[in-house]
């Protein structure tokens, strides 16, 4: 909370080391087939892509200066792997196919989605008055507690009436109920936020915020699901313990994160 009031550069530095230990939590779910992964062309790139965003000026400068470090990063990781790369117990072209995608997804995966943390604590707009007002603090703040409240409301509800599988072959205990109690709870959540943070819209929009955030918050929790299962590990770490790793608690947040901020930049507060 202390790194979100005061913004840069402790929102950075923490950002930073959070890029840094979910790409090697990433590195380690790696299928058998591929073997170890450069960690440190990893994390050299998820670091680009956050410093990247903090150093942009808006929306457009941000996305060319991703743009810009993805291509780089591809270009780095395609030439190490044909320089370097050798898995002589596995076919090569599945081994350096599988191998190659892990390299370069996982630093856009966690470099990339994580930096919209970044540009939303940025994120300004034009008051009553036309003064523009520092609103980045409450739209963070808004992302993060109304991902948590998706999380809760489908924890609570699935356990208490939850009947229905809904992926069991990828996340056994996720339920269609404890889905649709994360939904609710995430538009709820919004329209509480809305009376308490400056947010500079209608209610309205920050309800479809809300109910966005409440589909894609579950899209990206069973994508890491998805990844455990293909590792077939149970956490992505013990970084935090008795809760996994650091990856699992982000899996939502990097998929909220940027539908937030594209949201408000590109629709409501253009």
């Amino acid at each position: 909370m202390g790194a979100i009031l005061l913004g840069a550069p402790w929102l950075t530095a923490l950002v930073l080391v959070a890029g840094v230990a979910a790409i090697w939590e990433f590195y380690r779910m790696t299928p058998g087939s591929v073997g170890q992964l450069p960690f440190v062309l990893g994390a050299a790139w998820v670091l680009a892509l956050l410093l990247g965003a903090q150093s942009a000026s808006g929306r457009d400068n941000f996305l060319i200066i991703s743009a810009g470090i993805i291509a780089s990063g591809f270009l780095v990781s395609l030439l190490w792997f044909i320089a370097f790369y050798r898995r002589e117990d596995a076919p090569e072209v599945e081994s350096f196919s599988i191998g190659f995608a892990y390299l370069i997804l996982g630093p856009i995966y966690i470099g990339y989605l994580l930096s919209h943390s970044l540009m939303l604590r940025e994120i300004a707009a034009p008051g009553i008055s036309g003064a523009v007002i520092d609103i980045g603090i409450d739209w963070l703040l808004f992302a993060l507690l109304a991902t948590f409240a998706v999380d809760t409301g489908a924890y609570f509800v699935g356990r208490a009436i939850g009947r229905h599988p809904m992926a069991p072959s990828i996340s056994p205990n996720k339920t269609w109920e404890g889905s649709l109690g994360g939904f609710v709870s995430a538009v709820v959540a919004a329209g509480a936020l809305g009376l308490v943070l400056d947010l500079e819209i209608e209610v309205w929009q920050q309800l479809v915020i809300g109910a966005v955030v409440g589909v894609v918050a579950q899209w990206g929790d069973l994508l890491e699901s998805k990844l455990k299962r293909i590792a077939d590990v149970k956490d992505a770490g013990s970084i935090i313990p008795g809760h996994g790793g650091l990856l699992d608690r982000l899996d939502s947040l990097l998929f909220t994160l940027p539908a937030v901020y594209y949201l408000i930049v590109t629709v409501f507060v253009p």
